[in-house]
């Protein structure tokens, strides 16, 4: 990579848009996540110290993830998790398994940004933007499906951000 990339936020989908399972058992998914962990490890060698999460079930919670991970194995490297939570109840209708991931996750960060004490319709929105405003460039996992994923990344792109794809079928 030429450029330096200081920061990196993640937008993708949640569970139920991917186009496999979820599960360490599923070779896609295998393949998935360690092209996304090559990837968070690349730019941290590269440089990149601080890396924001939106903490949706599916893209955002895995992509943490694997920066706790590349954080331990990358000890000789500053890095740091930023949790961005569109609103103070978002975990409440996760299921227990991604609601014990999204609390690990949060004992774990470096810091957590709260953009709401309540729901609101622009919430989640929000708090896209605030990541992207705070971030060199955008990791994400698109398909070109219409929703939440397309409008962050639109709006990474009119602000300038350079915008990685890991999208692929796997």
């Amino acid at each position: 990579m030429n450029d330096e990339y200081l920061s990196c936020c993640f937008t993708g989908y949640r569970p139920q848009k991917f186009k496999f399972p979820l599960s360490g058992s599923d070779s896609r998914y295998v393949a998935f996540e360690n092209k996304l962990m090559s990837k968070i490890t690349e730019l941290i060698g590269c440089g990149c110290h601080t890396f924001y999460t939106g903490m949706a079930m599916g893209f955002d919670i895995i992509a943490a993830e694997c920066v706790l991970d590349a954080a331990k194995i990358m000890q000789n490297h500053t890095v740091s998790l930023v949790c961005a939570i569109p609103f103070l109840d978002q975990a409440k209708r996760y299921t227990p398994d991604w609601k014990e991931r999204y609390n690990k996750i949060l004992s774990l960060c470096d810091q957590s940004v709260l953009i709401s004490d309540r729901y609101y319709t622009e919430c989640y929105f929000d708090r896209n933007r605030f990541m992207v405003d705070n971030s060199d460039l955008v990791l994400t996992w698109f398909d070109g499906s219409a929703g939440g994923t397309k409008n962050t990344i639109e709006y990474a792109k009119s602000v300038g951000r350079k915008v990685i794809n890991l999208y692929s079928e796997v």
